[in-house]
């Protein structure tokens, strides 16, 4: 119901994977995310959530490094 950021906490140790998948659910106001500068997107853009009341944006993501970074991916947009 409100702007957020996202970061993560208690990844497996190196050497091992933790994986994820995120929803984010829009309400009737668009709400942002500042994404944690851990988190490393292709190109090094964030993808732009979409905005429509309901919307529905999965994310999924992974570290192999115990959190130092994280790889995520747009998995699906606009999913309402």
């Amino acid at each position: 119901t409100e702007a957020t950021t996202v970061s993560f906490a208690n990844p497996a140790a190196s050497g091992k994977v933790s994986a994820f998948t995120l929803r984010v659910i829009q309400d009737s106001t668009a709400r942002a995310i500042t994404w944690h500068s851990s988190i490393k997107w292709a190109g090094d853009v964030a993808p732009t959530l979409s905005s429509g009341n309901t919307d529905v944006d999965i994310f999924t993501g992974y570290t192999v490094d115990a959190g130092t970074t994280y790889y995520m991916f747009t998995a699906g947009q606009d999913m309402s």
